[in-house]
């Protein structure tokens, strides 16, 4: 895997293939025969987020050369060139923002500003028009947090709230009201949340709260509406926390990156899979 210090969600899939964004400002895709990595060059700046849909990938990206937070698309079937989309708006210049999209809108939550205050701003923008509309806040401030949508709801869990301490609570939100509710919270602290067969899953993260008793986790589960109860799923090979995790067109639980070890030195650059039926 290229080099991807703590991906959050800067992954996604185009037709089968793997897609990488990382700080050192290029994005990263697997060939078609899976045996080595293209690299697309963007001139400066480092790509926060990625999400992909119908061969597009959207990219939120810090701009080096403005020093402001933007949107990005990049066609990989076309002429492989970045595109200027949105510039996001003044109250979203953050660091650690999540990036969700669900048909034409994408969500974006969280976050935190440069001097190092936590928000629970959400926001929507209409990639048709470019138009950006306001959701409520979230109940909890969360920064580097994840963020998906399932069946016309938004979930948020996991990231970094105020002070030295990871959070484990997992907020949703309709797309059509926009208001936000809590459902039962994570095993662990810090997780990354995917959708899988449009069912809600929770990979890694950390079992203590707090950084400085730090223990990361290769636990992944699955939440059950029904029983809204986490269940658990297969471990993972690895222990990781801050890392991208997806599920491919054909319901395979892709999990990469992140921290391993001593999460503050230690980065983690296995990819491994999981077929979930």
């Amino acid at each position: 895997m290229p080099y991807d210090r703590w991906p959050y969600n800067r992954m996604g899939e185009i037709e089968g293939r793997l897609v990488v964004g990382g700080y050192d400002c290029n994005l990263h895709v697997l060939t078609s025969e899976h045996d080595k990595w293209d690299k697309f060059v963007r001139k400066n700046g480092d790509i926060r987020n990625v999400v992909c849909h119908q061969g597009v990938c959207l990219m939120c990206v810090k701009d080096g050369d403005k020093d402001q937070f933007v949107i990005e698309q990049f066609h990989l079937n076309e002429d492989k060139k970045w595109r200027f989309l949105t510039v996001l708006p003044n109250e979203l210049q953050l660091y650690g923002v999540s990036v969700a999209l669900h048909d034409n809108s994408l969500y974006v939550v969280g976050g935190r500003t440069e001097s190092g205050e936590i928000v629970n701003t959400a926001r929507v923008c209409d990639l048709h028009s470019g138009h950006w509309y306001k959701m409520d806040d979230m109940q909890t401030k969360r920064s580097s947090c994840s963020s998906v949508i399932i069946n016309n709801t938004v979930f948020v869990g996991g990231g970094k709230t105020d002070g030295p301490y990871f959070s484990n609570i997992v907020e949703c939100a309709d797309v059509r009201d926009r208001k936000w509710r809590t459902i039962p919270s994570t095993t662990t602290y810090w997780p990354t949340l995917t959708s899988v067969s449009n069912r809600l899953v929770g990979t890694g993260g950390d079992t203590q709260q707090h950084w400085l008793y730090s223990s990361l986790s290769n636990i992944v589960e699955l939440y059950d509406e029904r029983s809204t109860k986490w269940l658990p799923l297969p471990l993972m090979t690895h222990k990781r926390v801050a890392h991208a995790a997806f599920s491919t067109q054909n319901g395979e639980l892709i999990t990469a990156g992140g921290a391993g070890g001593d999460y503050s030195i230690e980065y983690e650059d296995s990819i491994e899979s999981l077929k979930c039926d």
